[in-house]
């Protein structure tokens, strides 16, 4: 097998501005091409163009590493794009649901994140940790952002989810937004339709069927 190449030949380089975010970046790549058991920090540190002892000093081992690479994809998510923002201005559920449905379907659609997916998928029935680290890293902390985003939606007004059942919700409406697109994208079979807008619509409507805030909520009335 060849040397991995490396990404750069100085880290502090404006796409790779800190030589942690170099090892993530270099993580990333390798993870992606070799699949999480044949990856190697050797393997790394020679993409990141860093020392195997620079790796240690910012991640304990490989899972701590591989952990790291999936929270961050996580945040981006959120953060990058101001996805939440956008929902904080909205001023009616529907406008915010549809807006967040699209954007969440662009990120988990996106050839990075299937690539990712399918390396969890391949790697974890033989790597338990792997889909473990998936799990706490990935999905655990996009369901609690979900939940919160109908939390502070019911908070305003502008729906009606009990506290207790907003968990379930966010869980009910990820999961109808993957659906069928997100299996056919994995598994590398052409999309049954390549516009998301119906799916997202039912999807945002059977929300407000159920969840939609009465009229009263909304004007402070009775």
């Amino acid at each position: 097998m060849s040397r991995p190449k490396k990404i750069a030949d100085d880290c502090r380089s404006v796409s790779c501005p800190s030589k942690r975010d170099c090892i993530l970046s270099a993580a990333q790549e390798i993870f992606l091409e070799m699949g999480y058991g044949a990856a190697s920090m050797d393997a790394v540190a020679a993409r990141a163009n860093v020392s195997k002892a620079t790796i240690y000093a910012h991640f304990d081992n490989k899972r701590a590493l591989f952990d790291q690479v999936i929270r961050g994809r996580c945040r981006r998510f959120f953060q990058g794009g101001d996805i939440l923002a956008q929902v904080d201005a909205a001023s009616d559920a529907r406008s915010a649901l549809r807006q967040f449905a699209s954007d969440l379907l662009s990120i988990i659609l996106s050839p990075g994140a299937l690539a990712i997916n399918r390396v969890v998928v391949a790697e974890a029935p033989r790597l338990p940790e792997v889909g473990e680290t998936y799990y706490a890293a990935g999905p655990v902390p996009a369901q609690a952002r979900v939940t919160a985003m109908f939390n502070d939606l019911t908070r305003r007004g502008l729906l009606a989810v009990p506290e207790n059942e907003a968990p379930l919700v966010a869980e009910l409406f990820l999961n109808m937004l993957k659906g069928d697109l997100h299996t056919r994208a994995l598994l590398g079979v052409a999309p049954s339709r390549d516009d998301h807008a119906p799916l997202v619509r039912i999807a945002v409507e059977l929300i407000l069927a159920r969840y939609g805030a009465r009229p009263s909520a909304v004007s402070g009335g009775p």
